[in-house]
């Protein structure tokens, strides 16, 4: 392989982005030391500028050279802007969450109660009856009382009925359904925030 080829191929990886331009040079240099070829140094060529052009030229030409950031320091750069904006976005997520849980938790104070039974007034008393002979009237047996209907609890978080847990009263099967809705009413309201940040 000749010096020519040699530094074709070093062009390319430069090119293709497998090496960085610092050490593209010293390939290069290194390269024309094998062939016998010295390669100016950058001492020689900025005296050169200066020489043929004005000192505005050659510092324009050679500062960012000189200033080029070595790729470990690049490297450390980047992932700490990577981290640094990953940080924010999971703030900035954590906080619209509590945000919407607020809200959700406000709309649900905010609904009207469930109306409340009407009690029924109390019924009078029929006066007794009048016994002539005097004999005692046998009082009426008490009914017994009526049991109430039990249901089967459901579960608060996916709204599906749970049969392992004990059977439960109306009132409370009600409950558990409004906490199931509330739930849904949360997350949903939080994956509609997420779709949106993602669309943004």
């Amino acid at each position: 392989m000749s010096m020519k080829e040699e530094l074709a191929a070093l062009k390319k990886k430069r090119d293709a982005g497998e090496i960085t331009a610092f050490k593209f040079r010293q390939g290069t240099r290194r390269i024309k030391k094998k062939y016998g070829v010295d390669a100016p140094s950058n001492v020689s060529k900025v005296m050169k500028y200066i020489s043929t052009k004005t000192p505005a030229d050659a510092i324009r030409d050679f500062a960012p050279k000189l200033l080029e950031i070595s790729p470990r320091s690049a490297k450390a750069v980047a992932a700490k802007k990577k981290a640094a904006a990953k940080k924010k976005a999971a703030e900035q997520t954590a906080r619209s969450d509590r945000q919407l849980i607020k809200k959700a938790k406000t709309a649900e104070a905010k609904k009207t109660p469930r109306d409340a039974p009407k009690k029924l007034p109390p019924k009078k008393r029929a006066a007794p009856k009048f016994n002539p002979s005097g004999l005692k009237v046998p009082a009426k047996k008490k009914a017994a009382p009526k049991k109430e209907k039990m249901y089967t609890a459901i579960n608060t978080l996916t709204g599906k009925a749970d049969f392992d847990k004990p059977k439960v009263t109306a009132a409370q099967r009600l409950k558990q359904e409004d906490k199931y809705k509330a739930h849904k009413r949360i997350t949903t309201a939080a994956k509609e925030s997420m779709k949106k940040k993602k669309r943004g």
